[in-house]
């Protein structure tokens, strides 16, 4: 026997004045998930990690003053016609040396020059994969990103560690989650920056929805 009856193949662009189908059960009570819940199950969401579970990667070239802005150690080209909601960065240092150590999740109008290797490619967070993420995700770990002048910048997060400090104090690991929805309009790029005194290595995962920018372009 069915009680549910949940009808959301895809997102919806509706016009002025069109009132929105709410998913219920038969006896009308409406089906109560979150706006997250409801991208996963659209097949909408996607995961970004680490080639290797257990193995760390290296983050920026050190420097005195940490992030090197011209070297993000990922970088995710978002394309024309596409919107980017980030809703989870997991950071785990595994050796974050010297007297400063840095991070920041940033979204900006910069160009690509060099450098990079494809990390592994993000995963709908469904098993069963019913779409490909639009991306382009490049990681500086293996040959060092390099990248334009940042333009149009939009800073979403950012962390900083003035001190060194010891695994033991547990202070190396980040969960950062946005609820709100904000809007990464392509074309442009998202970028992690690490650094420090001493080059970190982490480990690190970013989670993000995806949707066409006509279902929710304002107006």
């Amino acid at each position: 026997m069915s009680y549910f009856e949940v009808r959301q193949n895809s997102l919806t662009t509706l016009g002025d004045g069109a009132t929105p189908p709410i998913p219920m059960v038969r006896m009308g009570i409406p089906v109560l998930l979150n706006k997250w819940d409801y991208f996963a199950l659209a097949g909408r969401m996607f995961t970004a990690s680490q080639v290797t579970i257990g193995t760390a990667v290296t983050g920026g070239t050190a420097d005195a003053g940490g992030i090197v802005l011209t070297e993000p150690s990922w970088r995710f080209q978002v394309p024309t016609g596409t919107t980017v909601f980030p809703h989870r960065l997991n950071i785990s240092f595994a050796a974050a040396a010297g007297t400063i150590n840095e991070a920041a999740l940033v979204s900006c109008t910069s160009t690509y020059t060099s450098g990079g290797t494809a990390i592994v490619t993000p995963l709908n967070i469904r098993q069963d994969t019913p779409s490909a993420t639009a991306l382009t995700v490049l990681s500086g770990t293996t040959t060092p990103i390099v990248e334009g002048a940042l333009t149009n910048v939009r800073i979403h997060w950012q962390w900083s560690m003035p001190l060194a400090f010891a695994a033991a104090k547990g202070e190396e690991t980040i969960n950062q989650i946005w609820d709100d929805l904000r809007p990464i309009v392509g074309p442009c790029n998202i970028l992690l920056f690490t650094g420090g005194s001493t080059a970190p290595t982490f480990y690190a995962t970013f989670e993000w929805a995806e949707v066409p920018t006509a279902s929710v372009k304002a107006g």
